[in-house]
């Protein structure tokens, strides 16, 4: 996968220049999420609590998405992106108030703000993808754009380890501003080079339609749901997932260090993907199912280890196998819609994917309030992965039939 890197972003300034906006940009917002939820730990917020953070990173996203698909239809894709920067270096006002007034409130409004820029941006990194690279180079555009989000946490979240503790989180807001600023020079230059010209359709034409799609079309869109009912509860609880054997500063160093390990997963998850069998990796189910048993297996795991090491390999394990299925579901959705249908076909499924990520996150954390965070992982991790099985294997969840669907 590498190499297919190397030869993607070979000979292609744009594609360079928009990888770095997002690495710098990414700085910013891992930054943001150390101090949101260093401080929702500091302040011994209950897991309920902790969940509504997590469904606030995301659950936004629902109508930023919905922008950034009516204006892929007509607008410049790179305009998108740099509106959302824009929008994100405004939105830092709320975490730097949430600081200095201990107000849990608002540091939602920060997750909140975050999730709706990234919504926007899903849609519009697909169009420009799709114009601007070949149907061989779309799986190594599946891996960036993968990584891309990854990095949305992890090299933000690796200063914000090392930092936190030695400068004030003021400070750390200061260095998510200037990475804003940065990030926005980078977008600018990146419209410069990007020489393609974007289809314009209008509103109704660029909608995706369930009825009017096949039934691999289908299957496409309804990936990342799938991976949200069984991962979205895992993640939503991973900060209370610290064993109960450890004291309170080690239990708010182990949190954030299991965030840095499931970005990191995150991270590697594409990498060691063949992308020659992208296609046929995609179209099985088997794949998916276990990498997704994996990662069950390992969450389930975390809170009897021992001591922080096997519960960070552990973490680290499970997202490199959850990322790879997330890696596949986006290649899916390149691969099988055409340029005017791609945004409305991510902005769908992203979608649906975090209305499934709401819906069980908040019941996960409600849950593990009265059960504990071990009975509420097991409930719906694995009630979210027996839905997939089932699914999986019934073969009625589609209405048309599709040699996709096959067991491979």
């Amino acid at each position: 996968m590498l190499k297919a890197l190397h030869q993607a972003l070979a000979g292609k300034p744009w594609l360079q220049l928009l990888g770095w906006s997002f690495i710098v940009s990414s700085i910013g917002n891992g930054l943001t999420y150390i101090v949101i939820f260093s401080e929702l730990i500091r302040l011994s917020v209950p897991p309920a609590s902790l969940a509504i953070a997590y469904v606030l990173s995301t659950a936004p996203g629902l109508i930023g998405s919905k922008i950034g698909e009516r204006f892929c239809s007509k607008a410049n894709p790179f305009q998108i992106l740099i509106a959302g920067e824009c929008l994100g270096l405004l939105g830092l006002a709320a975490p730097f108030i949430a600081v200095m007034n201990g107000s849990v409130a608002l540091f939602f409004v920060a997750q909140s703000i975050s999730a709706f820029t990234i919504g926007m941006t899903f849609p519009a990194i697909s169009k420009i993808f799709k114009t601007g690279l070949s149907e061989k180079e779309l799986p190594a555009a599946t891996a960036l754009e993968t990584l891309i989000f990854a990095c949305n946490v992890i090299f933000g979240v690796g200063l914000g380890l090392i930092l936190l503790g030695h400068i004030s989180v003021i400070t750390l807001l200061f260095i998510d501003l200037g990475s804003f600023a940065v990030a926005l020079i980078l977008l600018g230059l990146t419209k410069s080079q990007f020489h393609q010209s974007f289809s314009v359709v209008s509103v109704s034409a660029a909608k995706v339609r369930w009825r009017s799609i096949s039934g691999t079309q289908r299957r496409a869109i309804l990936l990342l749901p799938l991976l949200a009912c069984a991962g979205a509860p895992a993640m939503a609880l991973l900060p209370s997932l610290v064993p109960a054997t450890f004291s309170a500063r080690e239990a708010q160093s182990l949190a954030l260090a299991l965030l840095f390990a499931r970005s990191l997963g995150q991270l590697v998850g594409p990498l060691i993907l063949n992308p020659e069998k992208f296609e046929k990796y995609s179209n099985s189910n088997l794949l998916m199912l276990g990498c997704l048993f994996i990662f069950i297996a390992c969450y389930g795991l975390v809170p009897f280890m021992p001591s922080q090491y096997p519960a960070l390999i552990l973490v680290f394990t499970a997202h490199i196998f959850s990322n790879v299925v997330a890696s596949l579901a986006v290649y899916a959705l390149l691969r099988k819609f055409n340029e005017d249908l791609v945004p409305g076909a991510i902005a769908k499924s992203y979608r649906w994917q975090m209305i499934v990520t709401s819906v069980v996150s908040v019941g996960a954390g409600y849950s593990a309030q009265y059960f504990g965070v071990v009975y509420a992982l097991y409930l719906f991790s694995g009630a979210g992965f027996a839905l997939i099985v089932v699914l999986s294997f019934s073969g009625h969840w589609l209405k048309q039939k599709s040699a996709a669907l096959r067991i491979e």
